[in-house]
């Protein structure tokens, strides 16, 4: 969604605790992020405010407070937590310098098998910080995956995450339909980490062959599609772009079972690792 497409409740200029706004970065309905810079240094930050109407501002704070109390080089980072004036609450993170994933793949660009093992070990690394914490992502994709100025993956956005101690209602279907798992397809509420696990496979199929798994449709008939489609993962295709061990453990995180796929991140970390695949520093 462009900016300009709702009125901004801050303006250019205006400053926030430590912060200083610059400018926009995206603005919705009940929330909006602006690129900001510290005062007392200049360095740079994103700062995503929520409207007070938000309904999920008990799971924004909780959230952020998990992120401040459980820093890991692979996740965006909470530099602080607060409300504003207004009661408006707000949450200063690290601003990625690099872009996201998605500006990197451009049109069916692929990355060396050494950065894609990089990235794959980074963002399981990542999630395995969520997934002891009972947080489940539900929105690994590439345009979630940002780079630090040193060129390090950061897994990020994290407003549809599943939280313990939030009970949802039953039935509800969100995300992005074309990286979503067949159970998060069917019920959002009551996927587990193996669902975060089957999205990170989507992403690596991309990375690796330079192709979407799932073309872009309609959120309806891609859900129709997810269904319905029992097919074996695509481990041919990712044999000639990866390593046969590579290929098999990305294929069983695709799984339309989550019986099927690895138990956890760390499971299939240790996995990875065992691998001693060339990774690019």
């Amino acid at each position: 969604m462009n900016a300009a497409e709702n009125s901004s409740y801050f303006f250019a200029g205006e400053q926030i605790a430590g912060f200083q706004l610059i400018h926009p970065l995206r603005i919705r309905t009940l929330s909006e992020s602006w690129y900001a810079v510290r005062r007392r240094d200049g360095s740079p930050a994103a700062i995503k405010f929520l409207r007070r109407e938000h309904p999920r501002i008990p799971q924004f704070y909780d959230m952020a407070d998990f992120l401040m109390r459980h820093r890991s080089p692979f996740l965006i980072a909470v530099l602080e937590c607060a409300e504003t004036a207004q009661q408006m609450p707000y949450a200063a993170m690290e601003y990625a310098t690099g872009g996201t994933l998605r500006q990197r793949l451009g049109k069916g660009r692929i990355l060396p098998l050494a950065e894609a093992v990089r990235l794959l070990r980074s963002m399981l690394l990542a999630l395995d910080v969520l997934h002891r914490g009972g947080i489940v992502h539900r929105d690994v994709k590439p345009e979630n995956i940002w780079f630090a100025a040193d060129g390090a993956p950061r897994l990020g956005d994290f407003g549809l995450a599943k939280l313990p101690n939030f009970p949802e209602e039953s039935g509800k279907v969100f995300g992005t339909a074309a990286y979503m798992s067949p159970e998060q397809a069917q019920d959002s509420t009551t996927v587990d980490c193996r669902s975060d696990l089957y999205s990170l496979a989507l992403v690596l199929f991309e990375v690796l062959t330079g192709k979407r798994f799932r073309p872009k449709n309609s959120f309806p008939d891609t859900l129709k599609q997810i269904l319905s489609d029992r097919s074996e993962p695509p481990v041919e295709l990712l044999r000639e772009a990866a390593t046969e061990k590579l290929a098999l453990l990305l294929g069983r995180m695709m799984e339309y079972s989550a019986a099927l796929r690895p138990r956890s991140a760390a499971e299939a970390l240790a996995e990875l690792d065992a691998m001693s695949l060339p990774v690019r520093e």
